[in-house]
């Protein structure tokens, strides 16, 4: 679930504080796939 989330945010069809304010339990797991995709400017705190 957690790479799915992180794709949708890839492909802006979600924004990284809409998914984490409703899966805060996904957010290693989203971010570790953001990194790895190399897309660590769309993590935001």
């Amino acid at each position: 679930m957690a790479a799915y989330l992180a794709q949708r945010i890839i492909d802006e069809a979600y924004t990284y504080e809409f998914v984490i304010q409703r899966r805060p339990d996904l957010k290693d797991g989203i971010d570790t796939y953001l990194r790895d995709k190399g897309r660590d400017e769309l993590i935001t705190h």
